[in-house]
């Protein structure tokens, strides 16, 4: 168990956080990270009847980022190179279920259910549904985001997927 006042400043930092998404302020999305960081999305897939399987560290991913390459994934949505997402895309994001699973010296891990939604031009709409995997680290009186793992609970996945998560 985690004391209220801990869970809640948690739970402020990850509103803020996906509130910076929603609007598109990736730049200062970006700042929440610490300069070491690991922003991982494993594909996921079906194995031997058993539906949660992901790849395993080192093999496929849609993403395996670190701060700079989030950096330059950035830019080039803010350039005219990114076709796919000019005009921008509208996105709302949701958390729930946020969950302090472990507290000690190096940080927290915190575990929270993600929906994303994307439309497109009044023609396409995506939704995105799974769970990210924190690991948060104190940087002075603020949080910072040292990992990241997204799983999504579905397997296919638009080709041109521009979205943070």
């Amino acid at each position: 168990m985690v004391s209220v006042a801990l869970q809640h400043r948690v739970e402020q930092f990850l509103y803020r956080e996906v509130r910076l998404l929603s609007e598109l302020r990736l730049e200062e999305w970006l700042d929440l990270f610490t300069d070491d960081a690991r922003y991982w999305m494993p594909a996921r897939e079906t194995v031997d009847g058993q539906p949660d399987a992901v790849s395993a560290d080192g093999e496929m991913a849609y993403f395996d980022d670190d701060k700079e390459f989030l950096a330059a994934r950035i830019e080039r949505l803010r350039s005219s190179l990114a076709h796919a997402e000019q005009p921008p895309s509208r996105m709302r994001y949701f958390i729930s279920n946020v969950e302090v699973l472990e507290v000690n010296d190096d940080g927290l891990d915190v575990r929270c259910n993600l929906l994303v939604y994307q439309s497109r031009l009044e023609r396409t709409e995506v939704m995105y549904v799974g769970r990210r995997e924190d690991r948060l680290r104190r940087h002075g009186r603020q949080w910072r985001i040292a990992r990241r793992k997204v799983i999504l609970d579905q397997t296919l996945v638009p080709r041109t997927m521009s979205t943070f998560f």
